[in-house]
């Protein structure tokens, strides 16, 4: 169980009221990953999603000859894990602390079982999760047109 004051210095839980903080608090779990150690690996199982509360991370995926290329780097208070915490599918890439990094984790099937008990904190956490994942897809919207008008010589 984690405090539930430092929940509410999260942004990710700035918006939850006490009696949610202290709902969520209780299936929020902490571990601690040093330089270099792996949080996950891609296409191995897993429902938890991740909060960094301090640190620093990158997110890779394996090129056809091996070499983990490296996709994005993500700080303090950012999210990763939510993909396979939503769908249940396996990780869709590795996670790789690249500072001593502290994270928080959510189980899915601990926080399915709030459903009944706190459905708007669980309302309120899944629309920041679909707010993250809106974020990325503008992201590589916006990779994805500089890279054609680069291959194409185009200039904005």
């Amino acid at each position: 169980m984690i405090d539930p004051k430092t929940l509410r210095e999260m942004a990710f839980f700035s918006d939850l009221s006490e009696d949610e903080l202290n709902a969520i608090s209780k299936i929020v779990n902490k571990k601690n990953y040093k330089i270099g150690e792996a949080v996950f690996k891609e296409n191995e199982d897993g429902t938890s999603m991740y909060i960094i509360r301090k640190g620093e991370v990158k997110a890779c995926k394996a090129a056809p000859d091996g070499e983990l290329m490296t996709l994005t780097l993500m700080k303090d208070g950012e999210i990763f894990g939510e993909m396979s915490f939503l769908d249940e599918r396996p990780r869709s890439a590795t996670i790789i602390a690249i500072s001593n990094t502290e994270a928080y984790w959510i189980d899915k099937h601990d926080f399915e079982k709030l459903v009944d008990t706190h459905p708007r904190m669980v309302y309120k956490i899944l629309k920041n999760i679909i707010f993250t994942i809106h974020s990325i897809v503008r992201g590589m919207n916006t990779r994805y047109i500089e890279m054609v008008n680069y291959m194409w010589g185009r200039r904005r």
